[in-house]
């Protein structure tokens, strides 16, 4: 394994919304086989797309996926027998991958697909991105036309959240990334998400990359604040546990305010009590649950005669759920 033509390091692989681009900067700025960099990588809303810094052009990124979501090379890694890193997004990082998708705002090169909720609203105005990419799920979900009725009520937008945490089967990140992972060779190098929204964790990973991939990465005190900064900037940083929070709260028996909580932390919330309390499924209402209190009670006092087999979940005790709502829809076709 070697350079390319074009004296190329490495290229760094991911799917869009995965930090791509900071990776690619770090790499460039703290390795000694390229020139120094003095500019910010970083843009107002936390992404690390700053046009002005002035790249060596020795680190190059590509994504899996254009800005609809459709496959690129078929989630094929392009020349792979050269120095390739990719991002992972694996079950650990899904909700926090999730909520950054969908609330992270555009710049010059991010198309995001932002959703917002505010107390007063009843329903959610979508963008073309994110009719292009779920159009066909608010289809099959709900019956509707989500590209003649971009105003999608707030019931319906928390519970095809939840169903996308449900069934990780069905999961488009998710998917995609075990398509990517299939053609992958043995010395492709992988970081997790997890890694990398951890400063030490990344440090160390970055570390045997380097070695592996022979980077010459300097990896001292700069290093180190940069990467505390990135982790600053990315959206959601000052809340990115409360979720997490929250269910410990449930669990501990304890009460615990839930009114702050944005609509993708309420669709990952929902799908964690319909996975932990048999038979109960969450309410498709416009106002979610005040506290952890009102859940506690919701759970305990749901009636006996509407507790059945829930349709959401595609397993029963490690078991095929027959009602599962994917397997209705496959069974059909």
């Amino acid at each position: 394994m070697g350079l390319d033509e074009r004296g190329v390091l490495v290229t760094v692989n991911y799917l869009g919304g995965s930090h791509g681009a900071f990776l690619k900067y770090f790499i460039d700025k703290f390795s000694d086989l390229t020139p120094p960099i003095s500019e910010s990588p970083f843009e107002e809303n936390g992404t690390s797309h700053n046009r002005a810094v002035k790249y060596s052009g020795r680190v190059d990124r590509r994504v899996f996926e254009d800005i609809h979501g459709n496959a690129l090379n078929n989630y094929v890694l392009q020349n792979k027998t050269r120095p390739n890193i990719v991002i992972e997004i694996d079950d650990q990082t899904l909700m926090n991958f999730t909520r950054m998708f969908f609330t992270r705002k555009s710049d010059h090169e991010l198309k995001a697909t932002y959703i917002s909720a505010g107390k007063e609203q009843t329903s959610i105005l979508v963008d073309e991105n994110f009719v292009a990419r779920y159009r066909d799920s608010f289809k099959l979900l709900f019956d509707i036309d989500i590209h003649k009725q971009n105003a999608i009520p707030i019931p319906l937008m928390r519970d095809f959240l939840k169903i996308t945490f449900l069934d990780k089967n069905q999961n488009r990140s998710l998917t995609s990334m075990q398509k990517i992972k299939a053609n992958l060779s043995e010395n492709v190098q992988i970081i997790s998400l997890e890694d990398i929204w951890n400063t030490d964790a990344f440090m160390h990973r970055m570390k045997q990359i380097s070695d592996a991939l022979n980077l010459n990465l300097v990896l001292k005190s700069e290093a180190i604040k940069l990467h505390k900064e990135f982790l600053c900037r990315r959206s959601n940083h000052n809340t990115w546990n409360r979720v997490d929070t929250v269910i410990q709260a449930i669990k501990d028996g304890e009460n615990m305010d839930c009114s702050e909580l944005d609509i993708v932390e309420q669709g990952y919330l929902s799908s964690w009590i319909e996975q932990n309390y048999d038979f109960i499924q969450t309410p498709l209402t416009r106002n979610f649950f005040s506290d952890t209190n009102e859940i506690l009670e919701y759970v305990k006092y749901y009636p006996n005669h509407y507790k059945a087999m829930n349709p959401n979940l595609p397993k029963f005790n490690n078991i095929d759920n027959p009602f599962h709502l994917w397997a209705k829809n496959k069974s059909s076709e």
